[in-house]
């Protein structure tokens, strides 16, 4: 190939980079107009069910589904990245007591997971429609800490009324059952999302009572307050601007011995080493979380 035919060449290719990258930026932008101008099917039912479990007044408001439509969706895909970062589901059973370090130190003995497992409305009657043989569910805990004291080692010698933090867990409670850890996801993703408009309903409820309406029911004050849907919607997207500061959670590293005392790394004494992640709601309710899978009828375990 002479010099002219290889700086064609080299042209031409380089024009078609070019193309297809023009090609790529005129797609981009026909998906972002279609995306801002023409919401899909899927954008339109999630702004109705969002609209429907928090306040379906809202509809009265101008363009109610154009304002809230990206908020939502920004809502929808943050909770799908705190379902994300939430592990698979663990093994829950009494075995697991034994050999699961999580396990172990979540619970204060096998007995207590018994007694979650039998004692559980939702899961039996799951297992009354769904003939499987392991549920999949997911388990909230409360977390709490506090100082103590206790007996400690330096080096190979005992020292009492050391000072201590003693974490212990309670309130265990196993919510939305289901057949497979495909479906727990979903689920979870349902389980976040519901309690996310739970808490803006309340929090939309108690500004709502702290207006001054008793005193002053005026047309004009009405239509200033929040029982006017175009001013409850532009505070709700006020509410719901930035998800993080809805909820977020929060991965902890333990080390706990076995008597549930907080331990540093380089102690020797047996021990629990695990992680936890812990949702935390901006009205301070905080809650660990995590995905499990039960034995529907397994050794000593057999729901009635």
């Amino acid at each position: 190939m002479n010099d002219t035919n290889q700086t064609h060449a080299i042209f031409r290719s380089f024009f078609d980079d070019q193309l297809n990258h023009l090609q790529n930026l005129v797609s981009n932008l026909s998906h972002h107009i279609q995306y801002e101008g023409q919401p899909t099917e899927e954008d339109k039912q999630m702004v109705e069910n969002f609209v429907e479990a928090s306040n379906n007044k809202m509809r009265a408001a101008d363009d109610y589904a154009k304002k809230l439509r990206n908020h939502v969706r920004t809502l929808h895909n943050y909770v799908l990245q705190i379902v994300e970062e939430i592990p698979s589901p663990i093994d829950l059973n009494l075995n697991a007591f034994g050999t699961d370090e999580l396990v172990n130190a979540l619970f204060a003995s096998s007995k207590d997971i018994d007694k979650l497992l039998k004692n559980n409305p939702e899961i039996n009657l799951f297992l009354r429609i769904q003939n499987v043989p392991i549920v999949y569910a997911l388990m909230t805990a409360d977390k709490s800490e506090k100082p103590t004291l206790g007996i400690g080692m330096q080096g190979d010698m005992l020292i009492r009324d050391v000072s201590q933090q003693a974490v212990n867990f309670s309130s265990h409670k196993l919510h939305t059952p289901c057949a497979s850890s495909e479906e727990l996801n979903t689920v979870l993703k349902e389980y976040l999302f519901s309690r996310v408009v739970a808490l803006l309903k309340q929090e939309m409820a108690d500004l709502m009572s702290n207006q001054p309406l008793n005193t002053d029911k005026s047309y004009k004050a009405r239509l200033k307050s929040l029982a006017n849907p175009n001013v409850y919607l532009d505070t709700l997207i006020k509410q719901i601007e930035n998800p993080a500061e809805l909820f977020c959670i929060n991965k902890i590293h333990f080390k706990l011995s076995k008597l549930g005392i907080k331990l540093e790394d380089n102690d020797k004494q047996n021990a629990n080493e695990f992680d936890i992640h812990e949702i935390i709601w901006r009205n301070s309710i905080r809650r660990v979380v995590l995905q499990v899978k039960l034995p529907a009828n397994s050794g000593n375990i057999c729901f009635q």
